[in-house]
C-alpha cells in the first residue's frame, strides 16, 4: 500500500536506499544512550548532556525516515533484531567510558552513518526529490554533529 504518486518499483528502490539510514539512526540512538549512562571523567556533565541532545536528534530523524518509508508503501525495519543484524553497534564496549573515549566511539559511528547515508543519497537523488531532501538534511545534521564531536578530540 503506497501513499505516494511514485511508481511502486521506484518507491521500493527509494525505501531500500533509506532503510540503512533508518537502522543507523536507531543504532546511534541506542549507543548514544548507552554512552550517556556510562560516561565518566572530568567532562562527565557536558558529555552526558550533549549525548542527550544528539540522541534526541537521531530519534527525530529516525522517525522521519521511517515515516517516509511508510509513505512509500514499504514497512520500515526498525526492530531490535533488525538493528542488531544490520547496525554498526557491534563492538561497542559494555563498560564505563571515560568522556574522551565516549566521544571518540560515538564520533566513529556517526562517521560510518554519514558515509553510508551519502552513498545511498545518490540513489535517492535520482529517484525522489522529497526523500532526497530528507536525506540531505539528515546528512547535513550528522556532519555538523561529527564536526562538533571531533572538535572535542583535538
Amino acid at each position: 500500500m503506497s501513499w505516494t504518486v511514485l511508481p511502486e518499483e521506484t518507491a521500493g528502490k527509494v525505501a531500500d536506499a533509506l532503510q540503512p539510514t533508518l537502522i543507523d539512526l536507531i543504532d546511534l540512538h541506542l549507543l548514544g544512550k548507552q554512552a550517556h549512562w556510562t560516561v565518566v571523567g572530568e567532562r562527565f556533565q557536558s558529555v552526558h548532556e550533549r549525548l542527550d541532545v544528539l540522541v534526541d536528534a537521531w530519534r527525530l530523524w529516525s522517525d522521519s525516515v521511517a515515516e517516509r518509508i511508510v509513505t512509500l508503501g514499504v514497512i520500515p525495519k526498525g526492530r531490535a533484531q533488525d538493528v542488531g543484524d544490520e547496525g554498526t553497534g557491534g563492538g561497542f564496549p559494555l563498560t564505563w567510558l571515560v568522556d574522551r573515549d565516549a566521544i571518540r566511539l560515538i564520533a566513529e559511528r556517526v562517521e560510518v552513518a554519514v558515509r553510508k547515508a551519502r552513498d545511498n543519497q545518490q540513489t535517492v537523488a535520482d529517484l525522489d526529490v522529497i526523500s532526497d531532501a530528507l536525506l540531505q538534511g539528515i546528512i547535513e545534521g550528522l556532519e555538523e554533529q561529527l564536526w562538533m564531536l571531533r572538535a572535542h578530540l583535538k
